[in-house]
């Protein structure tokens, strides 16, 4: 499992952990809270193959382009 701390570009800035595994699927959470479950999309469909690193990869980007596009997240 991989963990990255990945502080958002816009609003408050805060930071978020972001953990994804090695057969493409993350969660972000803020503090204890997890805001947001989901699968790298070109592992979301079709035949699983072995897990790798670039399916965790893949998972991080996603990650990070979902929390940069919930413009209307509120940040308490």
């Amino acid at each position: 499992m991989l963990t990255i701390d990945y502080p958002r570009s816009t609003g408050r800035c805060l930071t978020y952990r972001i953990r994804a595994d090695d057969w493409g699927g993350f969660a972000v959470f803020l503090g204890d809270k997890e805001l947001l479950r989901g699968r790298a999309p070109l592992c979301a469909h079709g035949r699983h193959r072995l897990p790798n690193k670039r399916k965790a990869a893949g998972a991080v980007h996603h990650a990070k382009e979902a929390i940069e596009s919930l413009r209307e997240m509120t940040e308490e």
